[in-house]
């Protein structure tokens, strides 16, 4: 079957059941003649190998993601996707759940039809893929009927960082300060437990400022190698070292240049590194591995962490300097369970994202909502994120009690249930299998906190008292 959204040269190739070794691929796509052929197609093309790294974006994909061959090429699909001008966010999640497509969105407000396709490799050998582009705003309106002059926007179509889907009444207004903070040029520190928003306030506060033409680039402190933390984040020249790109490579805080560096989990930062950034912070200037010259990188830096940042600058395992010159402002996101009164709001945003693109639209039962607004959420908006996943996948056309996570379906209990006066009064269904429910519900969320606190499960246990196996058994038991 023709996919309609690839060029007619490589529906051709697509169709095609002839398998090309990689190291073929390799050598074709460093030919000149075929960058000379991809550069000619409307669609942007990115090509990346059995390694998931960028080997080729044609002109069109550099002009979408403003990123030119130079900085892309080389880069792990997941870097890609943090420097581009694109929000790749649902074309990941799409990702993980085993499809190949997702709608992303420009900074200039154009929506793209983001497709994957595998090309055909050795039957051993993992294969490369091929991302198309299309601009998707265009073939929507020229299919739906205007209003008055103005087409009709179609439907589902929202950014999935908008701040309206994920900021709640509440949230917005500690974003607010963000704002204003972050336009007087200080440094934000977000503080809060996993999940709560922070990487969503920290979007929110850089288009709100106004930036949303300029870089946002996301890093995740707690997930690039110790090892590699220099080079990623500073870069390195050509030959810095064994296995490094022929041309070199710009680090995070380069790609943020005139933009937003955001530093997510600031608090896994490795300590000998800690004093590079401080320079940066102190005087805008990084010096790249393996280079000897300096040069000057102008970014707002906005860091996050779940962590007790002044615990561990007493510990000895956060510099001291470091945390003053990052949190001139640390902003506290409070946790879902103190803001319960926007769940009604965030449960309609979520549907409506979920009913954009479903058939037949999804609906809460009575008793799957009252389960909801009775919950505590440990793992704050994503966790209820996740659980609308998961209805969108096991429910039909209404979701029931059912479809929920286990977690959710012990006794509901009322607000009187939890008021202090009622204390003493014992609950109608208080039996022992009920209490035993509740006991192993606050042994997790005690076990969650700890491991949040110490920053993995070896030492939760440690700090718990228990053993490693304890605590493991413990956090997967139904």
């Amino acid at each position: 079957m023709k996919d309609k959204n690839l060029p007619p040269t490589l529906q051709m190739g697509m169709r095609s059941s002839i398998n090309v070794s990689s190291e073929v691929l390799r050598a074709l796509l460093e030919t000149p003649a075929l960058h000379a052929l991809l550069d000619s197609f409307s669609e942007a093309l990115i090509v990346t190998d059995d390694e998931g790294r960028v080997r080729f974006l044609n002109l069109a994909a550099e002009r979408i993601n403003q990123l030119s061959k130079q900085q892309a090429v080389g880069l792990s699909d997941t870097e890609f996707y943090q420097r581009s001008a694109l929000n790749y966010d649902d074309l990941i999640a799409a990702l993980s759940r085993g499809g190949n497509s997702a709608l992303t969105r420009s900074r200039e407000g154009r929506v793209l039809l983001s497709i994957t396709h595998a090309v055909p490799t050795g039957a051993y050998e993992k294969p490369f893929r091929i991302l198309t582009q299309k601009d998707f705003t265009a073939s929507q309106s020229q299919r739906r009927e205007p209003q008055g002059n103005r087409p009709v926007a179609p439907q589902g179509l929202r950014d999935p960082q908008d701040s309206a889907l994920h900021l709640s009444p509440q949230l917005s207004s500690i974003a607010d300060t963000g704002v204003r903070a972050f336009r007087r040029r200080a440094r934000l520190l977000l503080l809060g437990e996993p999940g709560v928003g922070k990487t969503a306030i920290a979007r929110h506060i850089h288009r709100a400022a106004g930036w949303g033409d300029r870089p946002f680039i996301h890093v995740n402190c707690g997930s690039i190698p110790e090892s590699l933390f220099e080079s990623e984040m500073f870069g390195y020249e050509r030959g810095a070292f064994t296995g490094a790109l022929q041309g070199g490579k710009q680090g995070y805080i380069e790609a943020a240049s005139g933009g937003t560096l955001f530093l997510d989990e600031i608090g896994e930062i490795p300590l000998h590194v800690q004093a590079k950034l401080l320079k940066f912070l102190e005087d805008s200037t990084i010096q790249s591995v393996g280079s000897p010259l300096s040069k000057t990188v102008q970014v707002q830096v906005i860091a996050a962490t779940n962590k007790d940042l002044r615990h561990l600058v007493s510990m000895g395992e956060f510099r001291a300097d470091l945390y003053y010159r990052l949190a001139v402002l640390p902003v506290e996101i409070p946790p879902l369970r103190q803001h319960r009164d926007d769940l009604p709001f965030l449960i309609d945003i979520l549907l409506s994202r979920i009913n954009g693109d479903r058939e037949p639209s999804l609906s809460l039962s009575a008793g799957c909502r009252q389960r909801l607004m009775s919950y505590d959420f440990p793992g704050n908006i994503r966790e209820l994120v996740n659980i609308f996943e998961r209805l969108a996948v096991l429910a039909d056309d209404e979701a029931q009690e059912h479809h929920l996570p286990c977690e959710l379906l012990e006794p509901v209990r009322s607000r009187e249930d939890l008021n202090p006066s009622t204390a003493g009064e014992a609950p109608e269904d208080s039996t022992e299998r009920n209490l035993k429910l509740q006991v192993q519900h606050f042994e997790r969320q005690v076990i969650l906190k700890a491991v949040h606190l110490c920053g993995s499960k070896r030492k939760a246990a440690q700090h718990l008292g228990i053993d490693i196996g304890t605590l493991i058994r413990k956090l997967q038991r139904d």
